[in-house]
């Protein structure tokens, strides 16, 4: 009975011994879903920005191939209004976003962690019909402009609106997504369209003609994306969360490469921007500037900036602190890890 008794008690020692090995290695989601606001709007498999070279790249495959663990991504046509509706039925782990709907979705409720930067300072374009009597931004007042709610560009023409001694009531604001304001422009059903290097894609096919370009704006008009994941998903897996945020830097630091330019400009292509076009956009600006993944003050100026102000045009009714909802954690073991420190000024 002593005998048994020890080897007993040396079971469950054992037991005892493995179980958080056990529970470690059980750890692990069985799928990681990924959602990005940037698809150039057109319903591609591609994404913009640095979260879109990790999916080209196949950056999170590798990683957690051995892992058992499967990647799921969504591209939503509908920009970040769909992103932050996907975020709020736990739809998807993390998501890649624009400023505007990134900061209406936290006023709002919903529960992110700010992990790291990207797409930053990119540039609204408002354009017009090739023969229309719009000059500029003033004689806008009356007219049907396009305008994709919601989206970061919303955020842009409010300051530019607000600059300019003018409001939205003063004209009339039809929300459209990015096809039907190209298709809009197009046939004149709208005066004007509020949007991206969409618009520069019109103007090269003698569809449009550009009144305004945020290239001639203060830069933190213009717009800059993100990068978050939910706070359930990285309370449950802060490890593969680490993982997931490294996979991204790595991914930002080629594309802050310049000997990558060229590459980096095919994949734009991808994304739906053509060549020419990218050029134009990135024209006088480093990869590196494009592609920071870094809280710097600017950056993070611009978001607590741009909450004061979309609370004050009525975009969101509450505000909330942007320092408690950056989390430093991953982003800083990345860099750590892989020796950027000093990378990015």
């Amino acid at each position: 009975m002593k005998r048994l008794f020890a080897i007993i008690l040396t079971l469950v020692g054992l037991i005892a011994s493995s179980a958080p090995q056990v529970q470690a290695a059980e750890n692990k989601p069985a799928v990681i879903r990924i959602g990005s606001a940037y698809t150039a709007g057109y319903g591609k498999p591609y994404s913009g920005g640095i979260l879109g070279l990790v999916h080209a790249k196949g950056l999170l495959e590798e990683e957690f191939r051995n892992d058992g663990i499967k990647i799921e991504w969504f591209f939503f046509k509908g920009a970040g209004p769909a992103t932050n509706e996907s975020l709020a039925n736990t739809a998807i782990d993390f998501a890649y976003i624009g400023d505007l709907p990134a900061i209406v979705g936290r006023a709002g409720g919903l529960k992110t962690k700010f992990i790291a930067g990207g797409s930053k300072w990119t540039n609204v374009y408002i354009a017009v019909p090739p023969d229309s009597q719009i000059k500029t931004i003033q004689d806008l007042r009356g007219k049907r402009v396009g305008l994709f709610k919601g989206t970061n560009a919303h955020l842009t023409f409010a300051r530019i609106l607000a600059a300019n001694g003018l409001k939205e009531s003063d004209l009339k604001v039809y929300n459209l997504g990015i096809a039907d304001l190209d298709a809009a422009l197009k046939t004149k059903n709208i005066d004007a369209s509020v949007a991206w290097t969409n618009n520069l894609i019109l103007r090269t096919q003698g569809n449009a003609r550009i009144i305004y370009s945020t290239k001639t704006s203060p830069r933190d008009w213009r717009n800059t994306g993100g990068f978050y994941v939910t706070e359930k998903f990285a309370n449950a897996y802060p490890d593969i969360t680490r993982r997931i945020v490294k996979r991204y830097v790595e991914a930002a630091k080629w594309g802050s490469d310049e000997a990558n330019r060229n590459a980096y400009l095919d994949f734009t292509a991808k994304a739906g921007v053509p060549r020419a076009i990218s050029v134009e956009e990135i024209e006088g600006r480093t990869l590196k500037d494009i592609n920071d993944p870094l809280f710097d003050a600017e950056y993070v100026n611009h978001y607590v900036g741009g909450v004061a102000f979309a609370k004050e045009k009525g975009l969101i009714r509450n505000t909330f602190d942007v320092n408690t909802w950056i989390d430093h954690s991953y982003l800083d073991a990345a860099l750590k890890e892989l020796k950027l420190e000093g990378y990015w000024k």
